[in-house]
Parts: C-alpha cells; sequence; structure tokens
C-alpha cells in the first residue's frame, strides 16, 4: 500500500475540494485488530423462536449470556436439575451463537445466619462440587466461564475482598481441571458510587488467583458514551500494572430509555448512544462487547430495569437500538481499527473519526461532539459507497467524494473493495 505523508494528502485534497483556510486533514492512527466474534447481547436466545434466531443472525450477534445459577441447578443439596439451562444452551447454539455462563450465587441450605449473596469459607466445598457439575455437563457447549457477578455491589456479594478472592482462586481451578481450553473470566466488575472498586481489583490481581484466569469481565455503566469510554479507560490503566489491560471483556454494558436511573437516555437518541459507546470501546481495544440486553418485557414496570433492550419487547421486535446495534456488530467484528487523528490543531477535540478496515472493505464513522455542526470532506476508497441510517437501517448510494454536514449524530458509511484492486488506500477525511 502507497503511504501518504500528511502533506501529500492535503495536496491531493485541495486538488479534489479546493483549498480551504480551516482544513484539517486527519490521518489513521495506530491500528488493532478486533475478533470475528466480537459482538454479543446479554439473554438473548430465551424465547426459542425461529424469529428470534433470524433476528440475533441478522444482527450479526456472536454471544448471548446467560447465569446459570447455583439455585437453579441444586436447589436441594445433592439434587440436581440442569433441564431448564439445557434448554437455553440448546436454544442459543441452535440460533449459532456462543455462550458466556455465569456462575454464580448461592443457595439456601448452606446458611445458617440468613445470609444470603455469600459463600462461608467452611462451605467453599459445596460451591466448588457446583461448578465441577455445571462445566462438567456443558462442557463443549458453554465457550465461557465468568466466576461471579459484580462482586463490589453487596446486591451480588456480602462477604470480603479475601473472601471473593480465594472463591475466584479456587473456582478458577476447578473449572480448569474440567475443561482444560474452555475461556475463564473474572472480576465482572461495576462502577460503585465513588468510582472503580479499585481496592476490590488490585486485591483480585495481587493475589495469585489469576493464574488461570484469562481475561477481566467489566460492567460500565455510565451517564454517557464518552463517560463510559472514561471508565473503561481508568479500568485499563489499573489492569495495565498486571498485565491484563488488553484482556478487558465488556459483557454488559447499555442505557435504559426510561424509568429513574442517571443513565437513562431517550429512545430517540439510544441509536446515537449505541455507535459512539461501541465505537470507543472498540477503538480502545477491549476484546469483547456484549450489550445489557436483548428486549424489555411484554410488560414494563417504571423501573429502569424493564428498558434497557434493543427491542421494545420479543412480541412485536420494535427496534429501539437493533440497527444501530447491527452496523457495529457487522462492520466492526474482524476489521483493523485505526482512529483518525487531525495533523494540526483545529476540531480535534470535537471531531471524533473511526475506520474499521475488514478484508473485503470498510466503514467510516465520525462525529462532532458539542453542539453545531461541521462540514467533512471525503475520500474514499472502494465501490458501492452506502450512508446508512443508524435508526432505521436504511441506506442511500453517496459518492465516493463528498462533503458531509457532521453533529451529534454519528455518520456511518460503507464501501465495498474494488476487485480490480490488489489493496485499497485509505479514506481522506478532511474537517472544515
Amino acid at each position: 500500500m502507497k503511504n501518504f505523508s500528511a502533506a501529500g494528502i492535503l495536496l491531493s485534497v485541495i486538488f479534489i475540494f479546493g483549498s480551504c483556510a480551516s482544513a484539517n486533514v486527519y490521518s489513521p492512527s495506530g491500528g488493532h485488530s478486533i475478533v470475528d466474534d466480537f459482538t454479543g447481547v446479554g439473554h438473548a436466545g430465551l424465547t426459542n423462536t425461529e424469529e428470534e434466531a433470524e433476528h440475533l443472525n441478522y444482527m450479526g450477534v456472536r454471544w448471548t449470556l446467560q447465569t446459570f445459577r447455583w439455585s437453579g441447578i441444586e436447589r436441594e443439596q445433592g439434587n440436581w436439575n440442569f433441564q431448564n439451562y439445557d434448554t437455553i444452551v440448546s436454544s442459543v447454539t441452535n440460533a449459532n451463537l456462543k455462550v458466556l455462563g455465569v456462575l454464580g450465587y448461592d443457595v439456601s441450605w448452606i446458611h445458617t445466619d440468613g445470609r444470603d449473596d455469600y459463600i462461608p469459607p467452611e462451605r467453599m466445598p459445596d460451591f466448588l462440587n457446583y461448578v465441577r457439575r455445571t462445566v462438567e455437563h456443558f462442557k463443549g457447549r458453554v465457550d465461557a466461564w465468568c466466576i461471579w457477578n459484580e462482586p463490589n455491589f453487596k446486591r451480588f456479594w456480602t462477604g470480603t475482598i479475601e473472601e471473593y478472592t480465594e472463591l475466584v482462586r479456587q473456582a478458577a481451578i476447578a473449572i480448569r481441571e474440567v475443561d482444560s481450553e474452555v475461556i475463564i473470566l473474572a472480576g465482572a466488575f461495576n462502577r460503585n458510587v465513588t468510582g472503580l472498586p479499585k481496592k476490590m481489583i488490585e486485591g483480585l490481581l495481587e493475589s495469585g488467583a489469576m493464574e488461570n484466569v484469562d481475561a477481566v469481565a467489566f460492567h460500565p455503566y455510565e451517564m454517557s458514551a464518552n463517560r463510559t469510554n472514561s471508565l473503561n479507560e481508568k479500568f485499563k490503566r489499573v489492569l495495565d500494572q498486571y498485565g491484563f489491560g488488553d484482556k478487558i471483556w465488556v459483557t454488559e454494558v447499555g442505557y435504559p430509555t426510561g424509568g429513574w436511573y442517571p443513565t437513562r437516555v431517550l429512545e430517540r437518541n439510544y441509536p446515537t448512544r449505541i455507535i459512539k459507546t461501541c465505537a470507543l470501546l472498540a477503538a480502545n481495544g477491549v476484546n469483547r462487547i456484549l450489550w445489557y440486553e436483548m428486549f424489555d418485557p411484554v410488560e414494563r414496570s417504571k423501573s429502569s430495569e424493564d428498558f434497557f433492550g434493543l427491542y421494545r419487547s420479543a412480541s412485536d421486535y420494535t427496534s429501539k437500538g437493533a440497527e444501530a446495534f447491527r452496523l457495529c456488530a457487522v462492520y466492526f467484528s474482524g476489521s483493523t481499527c485505526y482512529t483518525y487523528l487531525p495533523a494540526k490543531g483545529g476540531i480535534s477535540g470535537t471531531l471524533k473519526v473511526f475506520y474499521f478496515k475488514k478484508p473485503d472493505g470498510g466503514a467510516l464513522v465520525f462525529w462532532k461532539e458539542g453542539s453545531g455542526n461541521t462540514n467533512i470532506d471525503i475520500d474514499l476508497p472502494g465501490i458501492n459507497h452506502l450512508l446508512h441510517d443508524i435508526k432505521t437501517g436504511n441506506t442511500n448510494n453517496i459518492a465516493s467524494k463528498n462533503t458531509i454536514r457532521a453533529g451529534n449524530e454519528p455518520v456511518f458509511i460503507t464501501w465495498q473493495n474494488n476487485p480490480d484492486l490488489l489493496e485499497e488506500r485509505n479514506p481522506v477525511v478532511i474537517g472544515r
């Protein structure tokens, strides 16, 4: 591929678009590979219908997260029942999805003091028996296991940091003994009211408990895409100190379109929030993104928990953000991601530009932060250039050389490679 200097690009752009005193050339920086199975959706596949399977495949979803509750498998000691989870696993694997299973929570019969969401150290053998039996039963059908969920919240874990760390250590050993090939995650940390649970994270990573663990799960729920990305960057800096900064799986992220949570977003703005969140996290090197979640319940309460769906319900498949998520799943997965940076000053702080290069084409995604709009001159490689409506999924053909007005809503453009060329050049992007 020919390498263009900033000066060379600028001369070509002046020839194409005409001179502009405030023109600012954006050039690709870095470049990292994104895996083919980059995206997933929480609690997908539960309807066990062909219609949902078709939607999942259309959306490019590759993973689903399911919780294999101990209380749903061994309700009474020694009485094992996997039937419900067999049905779920068969449903999602028949839809060509991989399964990320969460191992967690307690059962009433291990407690004598009324506590819950806690494994007393003396009952650890019972928990490990559940882990081994479950992993063995689903060996070859579940692709990854996550040990516990959001342990920094009292809602899910009421033990000490040291007890949680020991649970991870022993559970990871037990999983590895049963299935040497399966992916193991730990953490599933969320943010506390004051920020990251840094003491718990560092305690886990410094303890040696991660020896058999492949990656760290993270739930960066926040009030905007930029805040979500900033939280992930802070998390990554902590993990970098222990060699796990490039091993982050975002196993839950999302925003409710109703209720009282401060992270809520207007439904009409949901597609914008999805595109920005996925693009920023992808550009910052997360390993997987699993969106929370597939559907709003048919009968919704006033709780924000009932408004995270990409579809309004499983009964009518009205999209709230499914088309936006599909664009990210289809065009980010299996690509090489570049962040476009300006060659000089100007609007670098407000214009966000990302290029996702695939073997058969590419996608250019950009938007302007803050109020107002700006004109963006583009010169794209390839053929069949399409401008996508991130809300409806509709497309319009556009010319490869174009001026597009950029504002807060992301612009999403894709194209195919020219079959007559061995390798395509990079897009040219000029901010004015």
